[in-house]
């Protein structure tokens, strides 16, 4: 009778040391790759611009600031010095009503401000100051969308 001899089977063991060092390098791989969506320019800036998308819903007056420091409310109003300002913008929420039919006031209402690329920022500022003198609150800086890397 012939012995068949039974093969002994060796208890198989998972290796964990190549699966961390598959997953340390799928790590680097990942971050070194999102590093390149970030925009990563230290000093260099060009204003305005944004990627941000959302808009405002709320009712608004929008301030123009020109390059040579004239300012346009509501793309009718020319207004030369920043202290006639404030009545330019409190005279364009009359009549006015915000979305909950409600009459808009300078503290429910947004001053959207597009100044160009050029402007002063001393104008700007002084602009926004103006506005709040009469109890302006809430502005929003109007940006060009910028789109990819350009």
């Amino acid at each position: 009778m012939a012995h068949i001899k039974r093969r002994e089977f060796k208890k198989t063991k998972i290796e964990i040391i190549p699966m961390i060092d598959t997953m340390f390098f799928l790590l680097v791989f990942f971050i070194l790759a999102s590093l390149n969506v970030i925009d990563m320019k230290g000093a260099q800036v060009k204003l305005p611009s944004s990627t941000n998308q959302d808009r405002q819903v709320q009712a608004k007056i929008t301030l123009t600031i020109r390059e040579n420091g004239d300012m346009v409310v509501n793309k009718t109003e020319v207004v030369h010095k920043v202290e006639e300002l404030p009545d330019y913008l409190v005279q364009q929420l009359q009549g006015q009503v915000d979305a909950n039919n409600l009459p808009l006031t300078p503290e429910n209402a947004v001053v959207v401000i597009n100044a160009d690329r050029k402007a002063h920022y001393s104008v700007v500022r002084n602009c926004i100051d103006a506005a709040r003198r009469v109890k302006f609150r809430k502005f929003s800086i109007a940006t060009d969308p910028k789109f990819g890397n350009g």
